[in-house]
């Protein structure tokens, strides 16, 4: 059994959960007031508030599928470790991403790095496979 990738997991799966609230309704009235003021504009104006709806609606999807992920990686499956550790990629390559566009290793979208990489540890050096459980 797998409890610490387990942990890992839901803990991941709930931070980015949570991290939806302030996203979709702190950060769209922002997005919508620079497109008031015109510092967006043309067809970045329409095209803003899509994309900040879409990545709202993903970062929860993502967190509840972690949910849904953490008790078949806790027993071992296979097919739910290889779907944390594409997600765990992912939030590796936005959050240093994000670094890179920023160049400040440590600005604020810095925690899904961190989130990242709780979420590799958990598919990969806490987690047993089924065949090497005792």
């Amino acid at each position: 059994m797998n409890k610490i990738s387990y942990y890992l997991v839901l803990i991941v799966g709930i931070l980015t959960c949570l991290q939806f609230v302030p996203h979709a309704f702190m950060g769209m009235p922002s997005v919508l007031e620079h497109i008031r003021k015109g510092e967006i504009n043309g067809d970045a104006a329409q095209g803003m508030p899509m994309i900040w709806l879409y990545s709202s609606v993903m970062m929860l999807l993502s967190g509840i599928w972690l949910l849904y992920l953490a008790k078949p990686i806790r027993n071992a499956d296979h097919a739910a470790r290889m779907q944390g550790l594409f997600l765990s990629i992912g939030l590796l390559v936005f959050g240093f991403g994000c670094s890179y566009i920023a160049r400040d290793l440590f600005n604020h979208l810095f925690f899904f790095t961190v989130e990242g990489i709780m979420l590799l540890l958990a598919v990969t050096v806490f987690y047993k496979s089924a065949n090497h459980e005792s």
